[in-house]
């Protein structure tokens, strides 16, 4: 017999791939677990790395009981999620320590004890408290669960509650996300094609030319084929799609409570039903009341959430599915898969715009992304520019597949392999041109706003104009993982931590080589940028080391004398024009000093720099 433990450590060799990008920010293997569940469970959020950390900063003394914080207002109600990952089994009075921990950072009259990071997030949430919110609290493993505190199959809650704060009320549900549903469920995207055969009667489907150029067939498909369906493929199913299922029964409780109705059939009049594409499609009889529908590379792009909500209801096993029928629109496209296929991405978007999608959850299908990944893997250092969650860890699983983008030593990137994700990219470029606390605390802004999606990612920008600002970035987090805390000078020992102040330094290096080249602040033309990264071991870490300096003096400073945490410092911009101002003096002073000196040669920073200093 497989004991509980061999079979946990089955499924962390499953999920291995998805910890390497946390290894390589050098944390240890429960601050990789806790990093990527919170992802997982905080899928449909769709955050950066930098997110991530930013929910996660309140782990450690005095956190609480609470390992990752995120509060998200978008939704209606608004939704708060606390998240405890753990290494050992699950307790059911970690939920009430998650709970009470909770109520003591919010309450007026609780213990205190809670670290700054902490307090700071629950300060923000009191000064926003919404009449009604959602609070998610989910209890993460790296171990299976045992018998009385298993996840559901269904994803949804082990029970749900309503605290009583002030004058607002939170509906509270509580989840258990073991390692084997976690595995089980691993949200990322497959690229298997799926070929599938529905079997429908006679009167429950038509063929329909659309335009004499494209074959759609428009059928009531079966309710419990589509739950199979869905068990066997899962992401799979949904690949093409601009996001995918949502496991918070909050999301599907009205499909649900439709489908255990006694005349569940009446779902077919309901629903909105399913936008389809496939390679190609065939239908012929069985019989004459029975046809098929055979159907290649089959994928759903609009109804997922239909989809996993069947699957819910047929896994529960006390519903009869037999006579829930849901309107599925299949749309023949013969180029699906292919590098130049438009009509897939256009069907995809344009069938979702009808839901609450948030944009950047089909930004990964706008064809200058597709065309930037590809141009990304043909620089001379190739990129591996992930536009779609999870896709290096599926596609790239071995070494060799992995070793065009291996970073070698010598070009001292703090990463393992030269990859990057859309949101990371797009967070960084958005504090370069001169955002750096919406950078910190708006990023949505990026994909939710089309004016300012067409800023940050501009059509004519190429790979080295984006990338850019990301080393930058990346060179600004080694100086701050070197550099955890900031102690003020003359003071009683006063200090700051600096996790915030990574996007503040990509704005103050790009306004620095701004002021230097005498140009405007925002992206340097692609040549400069090309001779900027080529060089950038000799510039960069004098640029960033300038820019910390200035930055972390005055944070400390404006954190003492207001007394408030760095985190609600750099959610705006004013703090940072004095140190900007003197960091720019500083690069300057820095390269007087060099020129005096004769340092214009080869390997020297005024050589490193593609234009004339001004």
């Amino acid at each position: 017999m497989v004991s509980r433990s061999n079979r946990s450590e089955q499924y962390r060799r499953i999920i291995a791939p998805f910890l390497e990008e946390w290894a390589e920010r050098d944390l240890n293997d429960a601050q990789q677990f806790r990093n990527w569940s919170v992802q997982q469970v905080l899928w449909d959020a769709g955050l950066s790395m930098a997110d991530v950390e930013d929910a996660t900063s309140i782990d450690g003394p005095g956190d609480k009981g609470v390992d990752a914080w995120y509060y998200d207002d978008s939704d209606n109600p608004p939704r708060l999620t606390l998240v405890q990952a753990k290494n050992t089994r699950i307790e059911r009075e970690d939920f009430s320590k998650l709970t009470d921990g909770f109520l003591d950072v919010v309450l007026p009259n609780r213990p205190g004890g809670a670290n700054q990071a902490l307090r700071e997030k629950a300060a923000a949430f009191r000064d926003a408290m919404p009449v009604q919110f959602k609070l998610d609290v989910y209890l993460t493993s790296s171990v299976i669960a045992q018998q009385g505190l298993q996840p559901r199959e269904d994803g949804e809650p082990l029970y749900t509650d309503v605290l009583h704060i002030g004058n607002s009320i939170g509906e509270a549900s509580y989840y258990v996300r073991d390692i084997k549903f976690l595995a089980d469920n691993l949200q990322v995207i497959h690229r298997n094609p799926i070929a599938i055969v529905f079997h429908v009667e006679r009167d429950s489907f038509f063929e329909f030319p659309v335009g004499g150029h494209t074959k759609t067939v428009c059928a009531a498909l079966k309710a419990a084929e589509l739950a199979k369906l869905f068990d066997e493929q899962r992401e799979n199913l949904f690949r093409k799609n601009p996001r995918y299922y949502l496991l918070q029964s909050a999301r599907n409780k009205e499909i649900k409570e439709s489908l255990h109705e006694a005349q569940n059939e009446d779902f077919f009049v309901y629903n909105n039903g399913l936008t389809c594409i496939a390679q190609s499609i065939k239908t012929s009889t069985q019989n004459e009341a029975d046809y098929i529908i055979e159907v290649s590379d089959f994928q759903i792009v609009n109804g997922c959430q239909t989809v996993a909500s069947l699957w819910s209801t047929w896994m529960d096993r006390d519903t009869d599915l037999s006579k829930v029928r849901v309107l599925a629109k299949i749309v023949e496209n013969p180029r699906a898969g292919a590098a130049d296929d438009h009509t897939s991405t256009r069907i995809a978007v344009r069938s979702n715009t009808q839901n609450p999608l948030k944009a950047e959850d089909w930004k990964a299908n706008d064809d200058r992304q597709e065309r930037w990944q590809g141009m990304f893997n043909r620089l001379a250092e190739p990129w591996y520019y992930e536009i779609k969650r999870g896709v290096w860890a599926t596609e790239f699983r071995l070494a060799h597949e992995k070793a065009r983008f291996k970073v070698n030593p010598a070009s001292q990137l703090s990463l393992q392999y030269r990859k990057v994700s859309m949101k990371d990219l797009g967070q960084a470029c958005y504090a370069f041109i001169g955002y750096p606390a919406e950078a910190v605390d708006k990023a949505r802004e990026i994909f939710n706003d089309s004016a300012r999606y067409d800023q940050v990612f501009a059509a004519d920008m190429t790979p080295h104009q984006l990338l850019l600002p990301y080393l930058i970035y990346l060179e600004a987090d080694k100086k701050r993982r070197e550099n955890p805390t900031y102690v003020l000078p003359d003071t009683d020992g006063f200090e700051v931590k600096t996790d915030h102040l990574r996007f503040p330094i990509v704005n103050t290096v790009g306004r620095m080589l701004a002021s230097l080249a005498g140009a405007s602040q925002g992206y340097f033309p692609a040549a400069d940028s090309e001779a900027l990264i080529r060089n950038r071991t000799v510039w960069m870490p004098v640029f960033v080391e300038h820019a910390f300096e200035v930055l972390a003096r005055k944070l400390a400073t404006e954190s003492r004398e207001r007394g408030r945490g760095p985190r609600s410092i750099v959610r705006g911009n004013e703090w940072m024009n004095e140190a900007v101002a003197d960091a720019i003096w500083r690069i300057r002073e820095h390269l007087r000093m060099a020129a005096s000196f004769g340092q214009t040669g080869e390997g020297t920073i005024l050589n490193a720099l593609p234009f004339e200093v001004h």
